[in-house]
C-alpha cells in the first residue's frame, strides 16, 4: 500500500527516473534542456542531493513497439504544476506515471492506454518554482507567459512557458489537463478579457467542452475530504477569473483565432525565436482545461490519499481517498476520452433464421453513442464487414421482430457512470439466413455528434468547431497533418471482432 506525499524537487526526480528504468519499453525520461535546448531557471538539489540547474523534466509513456506501426495514436499531455506552490497537480501527475506503469500487466485499462496513447507529462512545470514552492518562475507568473492577448515582450519569457510551447509545437495534442490550486474547478475556455464584460464568452467547442468537463467532474468525485465538493465546471470567465497570456486559451486558439497572437520577442532567459511562436493549423488546437484542484494550494498531507483510493472513490481510510486520487481519477478519464474504442462480447444463443445473436458492447472514450450497427463476416474472408440486422422485442406479445433500432445510448463517460462502473449496451445480432459455420461479429458505431454542432447559445467567435478532439470524431473531411504526426476525422468506429458459430457458442 502507498500512502500519497507531497516530493521535493530532488525526490521527484528520483521518482521519474525509477519509473523510466523499471519500464523502458513503456517510458522515456528526457528534460527541455535536452530535448529542445532550453536554458534553465534557478538552482536545485538533485536526487542525489548535488545542487545544479533546474531542469524541467519531460516524462512520455507509450507502448513504443507498437508506436511506429500506428502513427495515429492519440496524444494527451498533464501538466502538473505551473505555479510551483499549487502541489497537488504535482503528486497527481508523479503517482499517475508510477500507477499506469506499474499496473501495465495486470490492468487491461491501462494496458489500452499505454498501447493506444502518447501520454505526456511534466509533473514540474515550472521546475524552480516547485523546488521553492513558490508560485512563479524567478519572479515572472507562467500563466501569463503564453502569447494569447499579450504584448510581445511579455510572453515567452519563462522557462516553464517556453517547455509547454515545444511539447505542443512536438505533437498534435487534443487534450491537455493542466492542474492549478486554491479553489475547486473545472474551467474551460474562455477565460481571457476579449470575451468578457457582456460579449459572447463561450466558444466554438462549447458543447464538447461542457459535456467532457462534466463527465471529469462525476469521475473525480469529491476524494472524500472534508470541505470538497464535486468541481463546479464552467467557463473560465465565468467560474475563475480572465487572464491575459494564459495557457488555456492560448492552448486552446493560437493556431486559429489568429488577431489573439501575437509572435513573442522576450529578453528574459537569453530570448527565445520568435519563429517558435508562429503557429501552424494543427499546433494549438487542443482542449486544454483548467483544474483548480483544492481550496489550499498545499492541502494537508492527511487529505492527500493513497493507492488504495485511486479505484475507490469515498473511500475513507488510510491510504483511501484523497486529492490526489480524485485527481488522478480526472486524468485518467482525460486520456481515455481523446479517442473512442468499442469492446463488444457476446454471452452465446442461437443463430439462423429464427435466432439471434446477444451482444454486448462499451464505448470507452465517448460521452454519447448516438446509433450503434451490427457487422457480420465470414472467418473465411476475414477483411470485409457485412451489415447484419438487430432483433427487438415486440412491446405486444414478446416476440421478436427483425428491426433497424439506433442502439443509442450513453458511453462510458455518459449518464450517471463514473467509469468505474461503465454504461453497457446491449443487442441481438441476426445474420442472413445463409450464413453457416464460424463467422465474426462486431459493432460499429457512432458517438458524440453533437460536438461537431455550434453551440445553441451566444458564442464567439462565430467560427465551427476548431478543437482536434472534436473534429475527429465529428467531421469526416477533417484532414491534418504537422511534425510527421496525421489527424483524420471519421464518423464511425469498430470494435474489435467477436468469434462465435451459428449455434451461439463462442470460440
Amino acid at each position: 500500500m502507498s500512502v500519497f506525499h507531497d516530493y521535493t524537487y530532488g525526490q521527484a526526480v528520483a521518482l521519474m527516473e525509477h519509473v523510466a528504468k523499471s519500464r523502458p519499453d513503456l517510458v522515456s525520461l528526457t528534460t527541455a534542456q535536452s530535448r529542445f535546448g532550453l536554458g534553465t531557471a534557478g538552482t536545485c538539489t538533485g536526487s542525489d542531493g548535488s545542487r545544479g540547474p533546474c531542469l524541467n523534466h519531460i516524462v512520455t509513456i507509450t507502448n513504443k513497439s507498437s508506436h511506429a506501426s500506428q502513427p495515429l495514436r492519440a496524444a494527451v499531455y498533464i501538466s502538473g504544476a505551473l505555479h510551483g506552490d499549487e502541489r497537488v497537480g504535482i503528486m497527481t501527475a508523479l503517482e499517475l506515471c508510477r500507477w499506469i506503469v506499474s499496473r501495465y500487466d495486470s490492468d487491461p485499462w491501462m494496458k489500452r492506454l499505454v498501447d493506444k496513447r502518447v501520454i505526456v507529462l511534466t509533473p514540474m512545470t515550472n521546475a524552480v518554482g516547485a523546488a521553492t514552492r513558490t508560485r512563479s518562475e524567478l519572479s515572472i507568473d507562467p500563466n501569463r507567459d503564453f502569447p494569447f492577448d499579450q504584448s510581445p515582450s511579455a510572453c515567452m519569457q519563462t522557462i516553464a512557458a517556453r517547455t509547454v510551447n515545444e511539447i505542443y509545437r512536438s505533437h498534435i495534442l487534443q487534450m491537455v489537463v493542466t492542474f492549478h490550486g486554491g479553489m475547486q474547478a473545472i474551467g474551460y475556455e474562455w477565460g481571457a478579457f476579449p470575451y468578457l464584460n457582456g460579449k459572447p464568452h463561450r466558444s466554438p467547442d462549447d458543447n464538447s467542452m461542457r459535456q467532457i468537463s462534466a463527465a471529469f467532474s462525476r469521475f473525480a468525485g469529491t476524494g472524500a475530504v472534508s470541505g470538497n465538493r464535486l468541481y463546479p465546471a464552467a467557463t473560465m470567465n465565468d467560474l475563475v477569473y480572465p487572464v491575459h497570456g494564459g495557457m488555456e486559451d492560448w492552448g486552446y486558439g493560437a493556431s486559429w483565432d489568429k488577431d489573439k497572437v501575437k509572435p513573442c520577442t522576450p529578453r528574459a532567459n537569453g530570448g527565445y525565436s520568435a519563429s517558435k511562436t508562429k503557429y501552424g493549423s494543427a499546433d494549438a488546437r487542443a482542449f486544454t482545461v483548467l483544474v483548480e484542484t483544492s481550496d489550499y494550494k498545499a492541502p494537508s498531507d492527511s487529505t492527500l490519499g493513497g493507492d488504495k483510493g485511486v479505484y475507490n472513490p469515498g473511500l475513507r481510510d488510510r491510504g483511501g481517498d484523497g486529492h490526489v486520487p480524485r485527481n488522478m481519477r480526472l486524468a485518467l478519464a482525460a486520456i481515455d476520452l481523446v479517442e473512442p474504442y468499442v469492446v463488444a462480447w457476446t454471452s452465446g444463443g442461437k443463430g439462423g433464421d429464427k435466432g439471434c445473436i446477444p451482444m454486448y458492447w462499451q464505448v470507452w472514450g465517448a460521452v454519447s453513442v448516438d446509433e450503434s450497427y451490427a457487422l457480420w463476416r465470414p472467418t473465411f474472408y476475414p477483411t470485409s464487414w457485412r451489415s447484419a440486422s438487430w432483433l427487438a422485442t415486440n412491446k405486444g406479445g414478446g416476440q421478436l421482430a427483425e428491426s433497424a433500432p439506433l442502439l443509442g445510448g450513453s458511453g462510458v463517460w455518459g449518464g450517471s457512470s463514473t467509469g468505474l462502473s461503465p454504461a453497457q449496451l446491449s443487442g441481438c445480432i441476426k445474420v442472413p439466413s445463409g450464413a453457416k459455420g464460424k463467422i465474426e461479429l462486431a459493432v460499429r458505431v457512432r458517438v458524440d455528434s453533437s460536438w461537431g454542432g455550434k453551440p445553441s447559445i451566444r458564442f464567439a467567435p462565430e467560427q465551427p468547431p476548431q478543437t482536434h478532439i472534436a473534429n475527429v470524431r465529428a467531421n469526416a473531411k477533417y484532414d491534418v497533418e504537422q511534425h510527421g504526426k496525421h489527424l483524420k476525422g471519421q464518423l464511425h468506429w469498430v470494435s474489435h471482432a467477436v468469434a462465435v458459430t451459428l449455434d451461439g457458442s463462442r470460440l
